[in-house]
């Protein structure tokens, strides 16, 4: 079954405990966060900007019931 890429909760079927459930979704700082923090070279700490925007982080889906991760929507 293929995963649709998305960065609000889904409803999915938890290939770990067979359950059909609405994802929870977690902001955890991905590749593109890490790129932009590294790329801005700034002494006032503005380096670490990219941890606190959500709309650049990935989103960590899990199931409520196992708390697995089944995927991740990856920005970059």
């Amino acid at each position: 079954m293929p995963i649709r890429a998305s960065a609000i909760p889904i409803q999915f079927l938890c290939p770990y405990c067979g359950n059909y459930v609405v994802t929870v979704t977690t902001r955890v700082p991905g590749v593109l966060s890490w790129l932009l923090c590294m790329g801005c070279r700034c002494f006032l700490g503005c380096c670490f900007l990219p941890f606190c925007v959500d709309s650049l982080m990935d989103v960590k889906h899990t199931c409520p019931v196992c708390q697995n991760e089944i995927f991740r929507y990856n920005h970059l």
